[in-house]
């Protein structure tokens, strides 16, 4: 009996043992996972944060690229063109249609300061020296004319005042002295989803525009809008502004673009005066403020000095936040004024 008992109780004290090493192992992984769970909600912002500078990287390299293509293609001759792939395109592409409207005006010829003010369904036109007669509206609706009263008229026109519209404004001898364009520019946007919200990149007049989610937008590349003195003391004003058409064949998510140059057209080719270079935009307003301080920053400077009838350059046309265009200093000192439209079709 006694070797009975005995035997007994070494079993149990096996089975509580064995019992004690289970429960141990099990408090073990508990705390493992535990500590697993732990590290990976303290590691996820972290791994969050290097996935997103990753697709960051990535899609303002993509969007680098594809903008260059574009004005390779864009300087090219009419009917040609280039295939560019790239995996990161096929993320989302966004067309954005008249994202920029650009109105550029100046007197090419006389002594006569001419002003040109589209409204909704009007043109007026009106001239300090009295000396403009004639005006030709073109629209994309057709063409009209009509005959100034001392240097001063209107033109009613319902609704044709929308898209593209084209003002000369002519003396009595028949001489252009005045002309107004005013022009819509597409573009598109390029997304890349994030761990919180989209990063974009517009492509837009030759520009590129980044938006970080939460922050601001940031002009990468600026629109080709240029004033040079040339060697003979000749000062010459370049502006190329870029429409980009989207073909019928193109889609939201597209690894292999084709980009085909549509030609060139051009707006302005002469002496002129007075300029005004006006932008409107629709997606962000606050584009404006930034292109107005990158090409006439210095005129707040030499404004500031006291020494702004030296200036030489662009600056706002009177308001000083250029809510009214920009132009050029001196205002009627005589330059060489080019613009040229380019197109660009992405299919």
């Amino acid at each position: 009996m006694g070797d009975v008992r005995q035997r007994s109780g070494c079993l149990a004290r096996r089975d509580v043992g064995g019992v004690s090493e289970i429960l141990g192992v099990t408090m073990l992984l508990a705390m493992v996972v535990t500590v697993l769970g732990a590290v990976f909600v303290l590691l996820a912002p972290l791994v969050n944060d290097i996935n997103d500078n990753r697709e960051w990287a990535a899609g303002s390299v993509a969007a680098t690229q594809l903008n260059d293509r574009i004005l390779v293609v864009a300087d090219s001759p009419a009917g040609t063109g280039v295939v560019h792939r790239s995996a990161q395109l096929a993320n989302s592409i966004d067309w954005l249609p008249e994202a920029e409207t650009w109105t550029i005006a100046a007197d090419l010829a006389g002594t006569d300061r001419v002003t040109v003010q589209l409204d909704p369904g009007e043109v007026n036109v009106t001239s300090l020296n009295r000396t403009a007669t004639n005006v030709t509206v073109v629209t994309e609706t057709g063409t009209y004319q009509f005959d100034l009263v001392n240097g001063t008229g209107n033109l009613s026109i319902s609704g044709a005042t929308r898209g593209r519209v084209s003002v000369e404004v002519k003396d009595m001898h028949g001489e252009t002295i005045h002309r107004l364009v005013r022009i819509s520019i597409d573009g598109i946007r390029l997304n890349n989803q994030m761990s919180r919200d989209v990063f974009s990149v517009d492509l837009v007049n030759g520009a590129r525009i980044e938006k970080l989610p939460g922050q601001g937008i940031e002009v990468k590349q600026y629109p080709r809008l240029r004033y040079d003195v040339l060697l003979d003391g000749t000062h010459r004003v370049s502006l190329v502004l870029l429409d980009i058409e989207v073909g019928e064949t193109a889609t939201r998510h597209m690894s292999t673009v084709n980009l085909g140059s549509l030609g060139s057209e051009s707006l302005f080719d002469a002496q002129s005066r007075n300029l005004l270079l006006k932008t409107e935009f629709v997606a962000e307003a606050t584009i404006g403020a930034r292109y107005t301080h990158h090409w006439a920053g210095d005129h707040e400077l030499w404004l500031a000095s006291g020494k702004i009838d030296d200036y030489n350059g662009f600056g706002p046309r009177q308001r000083l936040s250029g809510l009214d265009g920009l132009t050029l200093f001196p205002i009627d000192e005589t330059f060489t004024l080019e613009v040229t439209l380019q197109k660009v079709e992405v299919s």
